[in-house]
């Protein structure tokens, strides 16, 4: 009798094991389709955000501030967001917030008719679309023991999605002019929210009876740290100087990126602009899974490493490559050093938090993220007006500080 009871106490975990396996697999499934959409949408919209600021009469510094205003609610709204999709354990409903906000406030851009009114959407958009970053960057880790490879395999359909966009909006755009382009990309971002919702995820546990809870050795609590105490820690030691470095460099990223697109324009002719970013795109979907696979072996801070210098290298490559064939290696070097960015940080960060704190920790991270392209282009455009050529080699600064605070970090 005691043996049949183990055959069968066996087969149950085993039946168990095959279930979760399967719920996983199609929770990748679908989260990667929500996201390919969702980057598809993305790779549409956002590259005319700063085009249609101009038509409707904006000036210049408006067009800045899209990018400030946007990064500053989402710096803002990050960790609260991160938060609450620890302490609820429903990830997925906060990246279908946050999927279908976006897309809500795209379809209204092509309503508004004052600069003053883009202005205030792409502010709104970027408090409430906030909300999917940190849910989906720890969701992501929850769905693999291989971090690094799940990372990357998300890299490479977010970039192939919105390399896809970014020619699609170039295809479009002509047809069904900007607004157009706008309500498509809040329709596909509606249905990409809805992908999000059919994944299933594990139940909230039922609030406990108020007694002692004896915590059990080797396991975690369910329950997600309360904000302030977690917050302390995060930003303590180590972590907190991964965090610092990741603002330096994303300083640097916001100072080129929020005005190369007028670089490329200037020096290449508008038709190459559409282009270069493809390229960029393309490089970063290509290598994505295979980074990722790279970080799982050798370890997320050497690829960390590698990603600070080649932001110093394809940097010094915009400021010095004047012929057009030799500005596109520099665009898929672009690509490829965003891929390794992404994936190493998120998965240093996901290795050294708490499962309970995960998407606090992934909050943070988004949070430097978006700070840093919100100083980064204040100072990329006012160093630009001077000359790009110092704008973009100014950038070693951060960059050097970045990396010497990441080398001491343990691997």
């Amino acid at each position: 009798m005691k043996r049949e009871r183990a055959i069968l106490q066996g087969r149950r975990e085993k039946a168990g094991k095959l279930r979760r396996l399967k719920v996983k697999r199609k929770n990748v499934l679908l989260l990667a389709v929500s996201m390919f959409l969702a980057n598809v949408s993305f790779g549409m919209a956002f590259p005319y955000l700063s085009v249609y600021m101009r038509l409707i009469g904006g000036t210049m510094l408006m067009v800045g501030l899209l990018s400030v205003a946007f990064n500053l609610t989402s710096t803002a709204f990050q960790y609260p967001f991160g938060y609450l999709s620890d302490s609820t354990r429903n990830r997925k409903g906060f990246i279908a917030l946050g999927l279908f906000s976006t897309g809500f406030f795209y379809a209204l851009m092509a309503l508004v008719s004052t600069p003053l009114a883009l202005l205030a959407l792409r502010t709104a958009q970027g408090a409430l679309g906030s909300a999917m970053m940190p849910a989906k960057s720890a969701l992501i880790a929850e769905l693999s023991t291989r971090i690094g490879s799940a990372y990357g395999l998300f890299s490479t359909v977010e970039n192939a999605g919105y390399m896809s966009g970014n020619f699609l909006g170039g295809f479009l755009v002509k047809r069904i002019g900007i607004r157009g382009i706008f309500v498509l990309s809040g329709v596909l971002l509606a249905v990409s929210a809805v992908i999000a919702l059919a994944m299933r995820e594990r139940p909230r546990p039922k609030r406990a009876p108020r007694l002692l809870l004896i915590p059990q050795e080797g396991r975690e609590s369910d329950r997600a740290t309360v904000g302030k105490k977690a917050l302390g820690r995060l930003m303590r030691g180590h972590l907190g100087t991964f965090y610092l470095s990741v603002l330096l460099m994303m300083i640097a990223s916001g100072q080129v990126y929020s005005v190369v697109p007028v670089y490329f324009g200037e020096t290449f002719g508008e038709e190459w602009v559409g282009l270069l970013f493809g390229i960029d795109s393309l490089a970063a979907a290509l290598s994505g899974y295979y980074i990722g696979r790279l970080i799982d072996r050798y370890g997320a801070k050497r690829f960390y490493l590698l990603s600070i210098a080649g932001y110093g290298i394809a940097f010094l490559g915009y400021a010095f490559a004047e012929s057009i064939y030799l500005m596109l290696p520099v665009a898929f070097l672009s690509g490829v050093k965003w891929s390794m960015t992404l994936n190493s940080a998120s998965t240093y960060v996901a290795e050294r938090v708490r499962v309970s704190e995960r998407g606090q920790g992934m909050g943070l991270l988004n949070a430097m993220m978006s700070l840093g392209w919100v100083l980064g282009p204040l100072l990329g455009g006012y160093l630009s007006g001077i000359s790009f050529t110092l704008n973009f080699v100014s950038t070693l600064i951060p960059l050097g500080l970045a990396f010497v605070l990441a080398i001491r970090l343990p691997g």
